[in-house]
This record gives structure tokens, C-alpha cells and sequence, in this order.
């Protein structure tokens, strides 16, 4: 920037600020000059180093003085700290250095008698100059549009820069610049963070255009609508020449409900829960468009899965079915299959361009993996004329799941289980394992209870007790954890009466791909595996039976488990095991049970299964409350605050997840009440009690998700900033009783 600012004859000067931290460039005028013309001129110079963009949250870039264009007459405008206060100088900070070696200078008043200010007349030429630029330079402060909007869908969209207004470029910057939820995971955990991005900022600039990903068209014209802006709106995507497909499967009820969102729509995601058909009805959508498709997937097995059936359905011959993976890059004339992976790869060679224009439909099988660089760089480069995501759960943990529908476009169709015929609904047996261990979760390390979890001989043996019960009556099963140690434990036990296969990181390519062979043929009676390797893309039709005998809160990962086992014949059952005497555990499983009761309402939820369903006292709240910011109590990685209603006796606790919260951050309240606008939250809670029994918990508050490391950071230099103030006002008079000397004419520069 002081490089640039050098070669439009603009002297600039460097200041260590007040936290030495950061800095400031100063540039110094001869003559008063207005500050509309000064701004247009510096927002140019940023522009052109690539130190700013007007979508940016997380640039280096910080704020311009002035930092208006013109006085409200309410104030005096926005007042930046002076250097040279005399005991951060001392110590470095607050003064003027060598933009070279990042020195002071050793004479801050001699350096500031020798600083060179620039002329009116030659800021004049400056501004001048910028009428005739070719890029224009976007402003905050512009907030009409210069020229008319041009919209362009290929691959990407685009816009024309002199076609935004400030609407319309906060509009973008809101919805396509997010953290990275990578980052601040890195950061958190102390490892570098090096080459990873802070935010996942989706609006690229070029000169004249504004680039954006193609899902999001359908949110940028309802916009453009609904606030009147005027635009104009070219189609380049690619359509291939008619491609015609035998179809050869009846549909069911709510397959055919997807088919018809899908002639509806040409973007789009659709949401459905293992076992509803996802890969039969993305058949069907490509029968119907006629266009050659490009299946992506992230997993061999789903590859070989998508190949039987597209013979199978579609009647085309397994030589003529393209595949991109496992050692093979042919592309097929109707149908390719391919994995991400290989694809990325093919995709970096001369062969892209070739490609990338070769579909006309793009189907992304498990499309919440979209946020994975990789996928969504891949993707992007693709001009189909239809796109479609298929997932059985579109959120993603850490609110990256926005990623998705910017690429693919929004939800269009979305089956709910009970919507599935025959739907066979699984059964919920709840134990309760006796498991107390003193934990805290603001000061204890969870690996500590975990290890302790995974060990312990009663709760084991409680679920070694389930399981043989199960085995006995001839079910199939499978135990679902997530530590290594813990499917070792039970193995032990069980394979010495059972036929047990077990799956984890430790297996090698060879030994995973035997035991796959193995469970297809049917040959076992238990696999004892992790969520990773039994989640996604795993079709065991006579598996009836599942044990989740490890605690987690995360409703997508339920979706997947339950998922897999109402695909059996028989009716599944599913057993959770609740440690109810460990609070922190225990909430965990309150989570679970909220979308247990919200599949199937039961009885028998807390009884064994044999016996008779007791008569039920039950009382549901679901509301919207508001909280005050006061009440709030900040614990690591979560949000607590009581509420009591007038239909239940006693007071509950809820909790709202966000991983960036820790209890120091308590004396920040009144800085957060200032970001969200309010001394007061809105909350959605919901709870169910039966037999005065708390079963479900849960609450959700979009103001105080929305809190991230951004704005944390930002409300910690507010508090800093004042705290800094008040203690330096407060001793002022005690740093020196002699003002240091001064050449005449420079005033003294006080905080």
C-alpha cells in the first residue's frame, strides 16, 4: 500500500499502533480537501494492491479516515487515536517506523518535520484520473447503480461491477462470506493455521466482474425482484443434444413427489433419509432430462453401487457406463460415474476444458461432503445445464452446510421418514448404564471420561448383555462407537460365541475390501465399527439391529445410523445407552432423544422391551422466548441459561452450542448486546417431560449462533480499546511531571 500510494506521488508513512499489533499509513495534505474525493482515491489504491474488497470481513484492511463521505451534522465524524503518546513510544507502539525494518525512528518529532504533503492540485489529477478507469472502483457509499445489471449463468455467475449498489453488495457480502469453520478449529487446537483460509468467501473479483457460485442464483434474482433492481439475465449454460434413456422401475408415493419438484426446478438439492430410493429417483430425474450425466461420489463402494444400478434401471451394459476412479478415466456416452477424487485430478490437466462441457445434467451423491475444498472446486467448474444434490442430511455441524446450497442450489424436494411406504419404524429401547465419574466440562479434558467410558466392565457388559440377547433370537447387529479401543473391547468378548467383523482406520485397503465382501454375502452376525465407516453409502439390507454405545449429540449423524437399519426386512430396534448420571453425557442424550420422539412417539421409550407401556404424564413445551443478556452463563463451547414455565414445577436448564464461546468471555456481554442490536436474545426452546421426567431438551438462538471468531475478536478490541482508556485517564498525571520538548508548531497528541 505505501508502494502504491509512492507511485501516484502520494507520500505515506507508517505508525505502529497503540497495541502493536497492527498499523496505520498515514498520508498528510497540504490543503484542506474533501473527504469524498480523498476516500474514492485510497479505496482505488487498496483495490488496486488486492489490500481490500468490498466483500472482504477478514482483509488486513481494518478502516479509512475519514471514514465518512460527509458530516451527519449529528457529530463530528469517527476520531482515530493520535501517535506519539509518550509511554508507548517508549516502548515502541504508538509511533512512526521504517516500513523496512519496522523501526522506530529514532527522532519521532525530526521525522515528522521532514514528512512530505500532498498537493490539492495533484489529488485533484488523481481523482481526475479515476473517472476515466476501466474498473471501477465499488464504494460503500455509492447506493444507486451507475449502469444497469448483467447477470451471466455458465458455471459460475456473473456481474457487472458498475451494476452494484451498496444493497446489493452488502446483500452478497452477508450471504457468501463465512468462517471457516477449519480455521478456527486449527487455531483452537493449537495447530498451525498456516495456508488455511478464515473465511469462506465465494464472491470473486476480475476487473469488470463480480464472480459467483451458480447455486446461488435463484436467491440473487428473488433479490433483484423483490428490491425493484433492474437487470438483465443471460443463460449460458450448456445443453447437450437429446440423449434418450429406457427407465425400467416403478416408482413409489414419494419418489414420484421428488420426480415431480425435479421437472420443476433445474438447480437444487433433495433431502431424503437412507432407504427412501435417493439413487433410484436420481435415475429417474436422468431418464427424464435426457441429457448425459456425470454422477460424482466420494467413495469406491458407492461408485460400484451406482454402476449396478444404472445397469440395472437404465438397461445400459456395465462396458458402456464411464467411470473416473479406481485406475480408470473413460467417460461414457450417456452415463459417467466418478469419484471425486480422480475427477479433481483430471480436472487439473489439458483435459478440463474437454470435460467440463461433455454433461448436461450433474447429479453429487452425499452432497453435504460439498464443503470439502475439493468438492467444491471441482464442481464449480462444470456448465450443466441441470445440477442436483442428493443428502440425507443437508446441515453441517459447523454451519458450513451454506456451501452447499450456493453451489447446488436450495432444498427443492425433501422426503420425511414417516413419508415412506412401507416405512418400518424403528423401535427406540433406551438403557440407562449407572456410569458416575466427577466431571466438569469447563475444567476437565473429555479424552479423560472417554477413555474411562470405553473401559468401564458394567456398562460394557450391559450392552454385551443386549447384544447376545439380540444374536440369541437370530437378529443381526451392528455396535456403532468411536474409539478404536472400544471396538477391540467388545470384539474380545464376542467373538469367542459370535461371528463378528469389525471396521476401522486400522484396517488396511485389502483387509476392508475382504470384510466388505464378506458382510454383502451376509456371512456375520455383528460388526462392531465407527460412525465413518457405517454412516454413509452402506447398503446391508439384514441388519436390523443397532447399538450406539458411544455419546454424541450431532442429529445428522442419527439420521445416517437409523437410516441404515430400517432398510432390513425386519422391523429395526435401536438401543442407546444413556448416561444419565454424568450431566454433561446426559445432555448429550437429551439431544438425541428430542429427534428419537420427533420420528415415533412411544410408550415404551424408557421400559424394557418386553414389558407393558406404564400410562404417561406428559407435558411438551415449544416456544419462542427472550432471554436477557445478563442471564446468559458463557461455559466453553456452549450458551446456559435457566427458564421456568407455569406448566412445569421446577426449572430447566438449556443449553445453546457455539464452540467459540468460553466462560472468560462473560465480561464482554454488554460488547455483544452492541453486535446484536438488543440487551435481549430470542430463543426456541423445546422440551418434553413424562412422569416428571425430563426426555428431551433442546434450544436454538440465531443471534447468539451467529457469534463467531470474528465478531469475538472485534468485541474484545472494543473492550481492550476502552478499558485502556479509562486506566490511562485515570494516570495520566502520574506518567511524568515534564512534557517533553517539541519543535514549535506540532502539538502535543494526547488520548
Amino acid at each position: 500500500m505505501i508502494a502504491a500510494c509512492s507511485e501516484a506521488g502520494m507520500p505515506a508513512y507508517l505508525e505502529r499502533s497503540r497495541s502493536g499489533e497492527g498499523g496505520h499509513v498515514w498520508i498528510f495534505f497540504e490543503q484542506p480537501y474533501p473527504a469524498v474525493k480523498s476516500r474514492k482515491i485510497l479505496i482505488s489504491l487498496l483495490e488496486k494492491t488486492g489490500g481490500f474488497s468490498i466483500f472482504d470481513k477478514g482483509s488486513s484492511f481494518d478502516r479509512l479516515f475519514p471514514n465518512q463521505d460527509y458530516l451527519s451534522g449529528k457529530g463530528i465524524g469517527n476520531l482515530i487515536a493520535l501517535p506519539l503518546n509518550g509511554p508507548l513510544v517508549e516502548v515502541g507502539k504508538n509511533c512512526f517506523i521504517e516500513p523496512e525494518t519496522l523501526k522506530p525512528h529514532a527522532d519521532q518529532w525530526k521525522f515528522l518535520e521532514g514528512i512530505q504533503r500532498v498537493p490539492a492540485a495533484h489529488l485533484d489529477r488523481i481523482y481526475e484520473s479515476l473517472k476515466h478507469s476501466t474498473q471501477p472502483a465499488i464504494d460503500k457509499n455509492q447506493t444507486k447503480q451507475t449502469e444497469g445489471l448483467n447477470i451471466t449463468l455458465s458455471n459460475i455467475i456473473s456481474l457487472n461491477r458498475s451494476g452494484l449498489d451498496v444493497a446489493l453488495i452488502d446483500f452478497l457480502k452477508e450471504e457468501l462470506n463465512f468462517a471457516n469453520t477449519e480455521f478456527f478449529i486449527k487455531k483452537k487446537s493449537g495447530r498451525s493455521t498456516w495456508g488455511t483460509k478464515r473465511y469462506f468467501n465465494l464472491v470473486e473479483e476480475t476487473a469488470d466482474e463480480i464472480i459467483l457460485p451458480r447455486g446461488f442464483i435463484g436467491k440473487l434474482l428473488r433479490y433483484c425482484k423483490k428490491q425493484n433492481i433492474s437487470f438483465k439475465f443471460r443463460d449460458q449454460r450448456n445443453k447437450k443434444s437429446v440423449m434418450p434413456f429406457t427407465y425400467s422401475l416403478t416408482l413409489r408415493k414419494h419418489q414420484e413427489q421428488v420426480i415431480q419438484a425435479a421437472r420443476k426446478k433445474e438447480f437444487g438439492v433433495i433431502v431424503a433419509p437412507p432407504g427412501s430410493g435417493k439413487t433410484v429417483m436420481a435415475i429417474k430425474i436422468i431418464a427424464e432430462k435426457q441429457q448425459p450425466a456425470l454422477i460424482i461420489v466420494h467413495r469406491k463402494h458407492l461408485l460400484e453401487q451406482w454402476v449396478d444400478r444404472i445397469e440395472a434401471f437404465l438397461g445400459i451394459p456395465r462396458k458402456d457406463i464411464g467411470k473416473i476412479g479406481q485406475g480408470k478415466g473413460k467417460v461414457g456416452k450417456q452415463v459417467t460415474v466418478a469419484m471425486i477424487q480422480s475427477l479433481s485430478k483430471k480436472m487439473a490437466t489439458n483435459e478440463a476444458a474437454n470435460l467440463s462441457s461433455q454433461f448436461g445434467i450433474l447429479i453429487v451423491d452425499e452432497c453435504h461432503h460439498l464443503p470439502a475444498k475439493t468438492f467444491h472446486e471441482t464442481i464449480s467448474k462444470f456448465n450443466s445445464y441441470y445440477q442436483y444434490g442428493l443428502t440425507a442430511t443437508p446441515f453441517r455441524k459447523y454451519s458450513d452446510g451454506k456451501l452447499i446450497f450456493t453451489q447446488l442450489g436450495e432444498i427443492i424436494a425433501e422426503v420425511k421418514p414417516q413419508q415412506i411406504d412401507p416405512l418400518k419404524r424403528a423401535r427406540v429401547v433406551i438403557r440407562n448404564t449407572g456410569l458416575e465419574v466427577p466431571f466438569n466440562a469447563k475444567v476437565d479434558p473429555f479424552e479423560t471420561l472417554s477413555k474411562i467410558l470405553v473401559h468401564d466392565t458394567a456398562r460394557n457388559k450391559l450392552i454385551l448383555n443386549d447384544v447376545a440377547k439380540e444374536l440369541h433370537k437370530g437378529n443381526k447387529a451392528v455396535i456403532i462407537t468411536e474409539r478404536r479401543e472400544h471396538i477391540q473391547t467388545l470384539d474380545q468378548f464376542l467373538k469367542q460365541s459370535y461371528e463378528t467383523v469389525t471396521l476401522s482406520g486400522e484396517d488396511t485397503e485389502k483387509s476392508r475390501k475382504a470384510k466388505w465382501k464378506l458382510l454383502e454375502t451376509g456371512n456375520f452376525q455383528v460388526v462392531i465399527t465407527t460412525g465413518q465407516f457405517f454412516g454413509e453409502g452402506t447398503d446391508l439390507q439384514n441388519v436390523s439391529r443397532l447399538f450406539l454405545v458411544y455419546p454424541f449429540s450431532f442429529k445428522g449423524k442419527l439420521i445416517q445410523y437409523i437410516g441404515r437399519v430400517q432398510r432390513s426386512e425386519i422391523k429395526p430396534v435401536i438401543y442407546d445407552y444413556r448416561d444419565s448420571r454424568i450431566d454433561y453425557l446426559n445432555k448429550l442424550f437429551l439431544k438425541r432423544n428430542k429427534y428419537y420422539r420427533h420420528l415415533e412417539r412411544q410408550a415404551t421409550l424408557f421400559d424394557d422391551p418386553a414389558d407393558e407401556p406404564l400410562p404417561i404424564k406428559s407435558i411438551q413445551l415449544n416456544r419462542w422466548i427472550k432471554v436477557p443478556m445478563e442471564q446468559l452463563g458463557f461455559q466453553y463451547g456452549a450458551i446456559a441459561f435457566f427458564y421456568t414455565d407455569s406448566q412445569i414445577s421446577r426449572q430447566l436448564e438449556f443449553e445453546i452450542e457455539n464452540d467459540y464461546i468460553r466462560p472468560e468471555f462473560e465480561v464482554l456481554k454488554p460488547y455483544f448486546s452492541k453486535v446484536i442490536g438488543s440487551d435481549k436474545v430470542e430463543v426456541e426452546i423445546h422440551a418434553e417431560i413424562e412422569n416428571g421426567e425430563l426426555v428431551a431438551q433442546m434450544a436454538n438462538c440465531p443471534e447468539l449462533e451467529r457469534i463467531n471468531r470474528e465478531i469475538i475478536e472485534s468485541v474484545k478490541f472494543r473492550f481492550f480499546d476502552e478499558a485502556l482508556v479509562r486506566y490511562q485517564g485515570s494516570h495520566l498525571c502520574l506518567a511524568s511531571g515534564k512534557k517533553p520538548a517539541r519543535p514549535p508548531g506540532l502539538p502535543y497528541c494526547h488520548r
